[in-house]
């Protein structure tokens, strides 16, 4: 591969993987090479290597006789991804407290600074805040982890976290914002509480102490605020799908028991003689009239 065509590969890949981790390309939804090459203006060879290092990363997968698809989500993966988040961060926490330097600090406070001063995506739920938002949460707990002396498990972090950030989207955050109009408050609720400034700033403040004990507990319970609001959003979302049961089979019982209406009946139709019909009775009239006549003899 030249280095031209390596380029627009990194072009496709990185656009496909922003639409994936941005879920504009939803779970599941298939991804036909020719379809991408029209839909973004890519040419085949790039949009093919993109797709085979998107599976690598396991944001696509390749599904025999089906092609590829963007790799589904499910309430199952999102416990699976916490608990490897637990796993992996909590150590390097403790490891980036005990090594981070003056620096550090700096680049933590600033990192901090930053995201509290971010409009929250529950008060603007617009994709360009979410996106923000997301970019300067990620950037604090990057930054938070960024003197720990693992570089495998950092680079284990970074992943975990990607895949986590998706989840969370399909799971979670959209499905509150588009439940705003109904009753869904406790969700609401739940995510600002997520998202808020407070547990970003506790982090810091324990960070900076020094105090590894007391940033492992926080850093456990801010891992557990978005359970909270995927179960709560999940809540919602069967709250609302048997509210539709309830009134689909309201209205299939109303229809069962409408009176059916009483089909008024036609007026019987006056059907036209045919021509065939119209000669017969001619010439039965005209024998009926030579009947009729005296013959000459009776004369």
């Amino acid at each position: 591969m030249n280095h031209d065509e390596d380029s627009k590969t990194d072009m496709a890949y990185q656009l496909l993987r922003r639409e994936i981790l941005a879920a504009r390309l939803a779970p599941d939804t298939a991804l036909r090479p020719t379809a991408l090459k029209d839909r973004y203006g890519l040419s085949w060879t790039p949009v093919r290597e993109a797709l085979a290092r998107l599976e690598a990363e396991r944001l696509v997968v390749y599904r025999r006789n089906r092609g590829f698809a963007v790799a589904p989500v499910s309430s199952g993966e999102l416990d699976d991804l916490q608990r490897a988040r637990q796993a992996i961060e909590l150590p390097l926490l403790k490891e980036a407290i005990e090594h981070g330097d003056s620096e550090w600090e700096a680049s933590l406070v600033a990192a901090h600074h930053r995201l509290i001063r971010c409009t929250l995506p529950v008060d603007d739920p617009s994709e360009e805040t979410l996106t923000q938002w997301e970019q300067l949460h990620a950037a604090f707990h990057q930054t938070l982890l960024s003197a720990a002396v693992s570089k495998w498990l950092l680079r284990f972090q970074a992943q975990i976290h990607e895949q986590l950030q998706r989840h969370h989207r399909v799971l979670a955050i959209l499905p509150v914002f588009k439940s705003r109009e109904v009753d869904a408050q406790e969700a609401f609720d739940a995510l600002r509480n997520a998202m808020s400034p407070l547990h970003h700033t506790e982090l810091l403040n324990a960070a900076l102490d020094r105090d590894v004990d007391k940033a492992l507990l926080l850093m456990a319970e801010h891992a557990g605020t978005t359970m909270d609001v995927f179960e709560r959003t999940s809540a919602v979302q069967e709250q609302l799908a048997r509210r539709k049961a309830q009134r689909l089979e309201a209205a299939a019982e109303k229809l069962k028991k409408a009176p059916k209406p009483v089909a008024e009946a036609k007026p019987a139709k006056v059907t036209k003689p045919t021509t065939a019909a119209k000669t017969t009775k001619a010439t039965k009239a005209t024998q009926t009239t030579k009947a009729l006549k005296p013959s000459k003899s009776a004369k």
